[in-house]
């Protein structure tokens, strides 16, 4: 075999990106195959996939009175990654029935065929399968026990409108077969920036140039035990964190004197395109108080941090999440 065909074999085999699938099953068991993985997973569509397993290593000190290095010892494995993901009103669903549990579902009122699809935390998180696929070179890499730990969001300018879920797992399986050959994969309905609006204390307001959102679930991964051969026996949920920053005009003292009074306030992100709609609703927020610097001759903007959570709302939660959609079901 001459060299130039032995490169365009390497070549040909070679994993390409474009052609990687993420494959999605909830686990009925937590960090083991639902009996209807095969017909029920889910491909999702994704910008990157940064999930992964790494595996920590030890040089030995030990003495033999030799020169060569000993054996390394293998450590602890860590299954995490972050994936950016794009936003959509239909897709994007399933990611927040990880992150927050099953959603109460109800038609529309007066829109045939439009369900909306309400979101609030729950007390035990779902659990995932994953699955990273290459299958021009039939190599799939499947992911158990995993959890939404964190979805940050950043809203503003002109750019793609993405998301970033981080997840945290607990097993990692190299196989040759996929998890499913024939998944069903749900219509993306794209959102975007141009279409984006902030309600702030019940009042829509036109002077916030970008509005950023981090949800971090506050799972506990230090579960490894004896007999767990170094993967994570558990992903704990712990106390939820919704956190952020908000750009904007400096026109007036309105956002300044909410900081400074430490006054409660409302927030709410609106998506929508036609009829498909996204709401991530803040019922309880407050600003830490960050005064704007002059860092020219330009147009002044102020930038505060806040909180939200959860004390006495109405809506009996410190983050709702609204999709309006054509799905009937995310079960």
């Amino acid at each position: 075999m001459t060299l130039l065909k032995l490169n365009l074999q390497l070549h040909a085999r070679q994993a390409i990106g474009v052609y990687t699938t993420l494959k999605m099953g909830f686990e009925t068991e937590f960090g083991k195959d639902p009996a209807d993985l095969a017909t029920k997973a889910v491909q999702m569509p994704f910008n990157t996939c940064g999930l992964a397993a790494s595996q920590n290593k030890t040089d030995p000190a030990t003495i033999r009175g030799r020169r060569d290095p000993v054996e390394p010892i293998m450590g602890n494995i860590d299954v995490s990654g972050d994936l950016a993901v794009p936003m959509d009103a239909t897709a994007f669903g399933y990611w927040w029935k990880a992150a927050m549990g099953a959603p109460v579902t109800t038609a529309v009122e007066g829109k045939d065929g439009f369900f909306k699809h309400v979101f609030k935390p729950a007390d035990d998180q779902p659990s995932l399968v994953l699955e990273k696929g290459f299958s021009k070179i039939n190599s799939y890499a499947k992911y158990n026990g995993c959890k939404v730990s964190k979805i940050s969001i950043s809203a503003g300018g002109d750019g793609e409108l993405t998301a970033t879920i981080s997840i945290m797992g607990c097993d990692e399986k190299i196989s040759t077969a996929t998890i499913c050959a024939s998944p069903s994969e749900p219509v993306m309905n794209r959102l975007n920036n141009f279409m984006a609006n902030l309600i702030l204390g019940g009042n829509k307001t036109a002077t916030v140039t970008a509005f950023a959102m981090d949800i971090d679930f506050g799972l506990d991964g230090d579960t490894y035990a004896l007999g767990g051969k170094g993967y994570r026996t558990a992903v704990n949920e712990g106390l939820i964190n919704i956190s952020g920053s908000m750009t904007a005009f400096f026109n007036d003292n309105t956002y300044l004197e909410l900081a400074e009074n430490n006054t409660e306030t409302s927030a709410e992100l609106t998506l929508e395109v036609g009829e498909l709609k996204m709401s991530l609703l803040l019922p309880e927020i407050k600003f830490s108080r960050n005064s704007p610097a002059v860092d020219g001759p330009s147009g002044i903007k102020q930038e505060l941090q806040y909180s939200a959570y959860y004390q006495d709302s109405d809506e009996n939660a410190a983050i709702v999440v609204t999709m309006q959609n054509k799905v009937a079901s995310y079960e």
